[in-house]
């Protein structure tokens, strides 16, 4: 079993990929251009269904032990759990905002522009933040037995998007793949 801060950042890193494509699809829609709209839906799906249902439930977990053992190094961290529930909020609203310009719905582009892209601008700051301060924090305070309690405690987790992809996700993934090596 990985180190849970290591599974960590890799999702981080997996998640990056997943909101660099979908700025790049942002960028097409802002210049009148059609948008790959699966991935812009896989992109909110995912989120809605990896982040909110385990990544973020481990970190929060970490944070409460993190708490614990160094009540200091978890203030300087601040608030993460409350930020990951702001983020699942923001999914939300832009998967809501998505599915009105599928249905040809009013939304004005810009308005769904400037929601995506703060978005994945939050996202990006979040995650800078936990890089920077969170988990350099956990891995001064938690012991290697800390963090296998909770990695135990949070369960397992399967990124959909990684070997062996849930079904639901392959077609996202192939299109991922696909628009890595395009615009490599």
């Amino acid at each position: 079993m990985a180190d849970i801060l290591e599974a960590i950042q890799w999702d981080h890193a997996n998640l990056a990929k997943l909101l660099d494509a979908m700025e790049a699809q942002l960028d097409r829609f802002d210049r009148g251009e059609d948008p790959d709209y699966d991935i812009l839906r896989g992109v909110a799906e995912y989120c809605l269904n990896y982040p909110d249902l385990y990544h973020h439930p481990a970190e929060d977990l970490l944070l409460r032990r993190l708490r614990v053992r160094d009540p200091e190094g978890a203030a300087m961290v601040g608030a993460l759990d409350a930020e990951h529930q702001t983020l699942s909020a923001k999914v939300h609203r832009f998967r809501d905002a998505l599915d009105e310009v599928l249905k040809d719905l009013e939304l004005p582009r810009a308005a769904f522009v400037a929601l995506a892209r703060d978005f994945v601008a939050s996202y990006r700051l979040h995650m800078r933040k936990e890089e920077e301060t969170f988990l350099p924090a956990a891995a001064r305070a938690l012991s290697l037995q800390d963090r296998a309690e909770v990695s135990a405690e949070a369960g397992p987790r399967t990124d959909p998007l990684g070997d062996g992809a849930q079904e639901e996700f392959e077609a996202l993934r192939e299109k991922l793949m696909r628009w890595a090596r395009e615009s490599a």
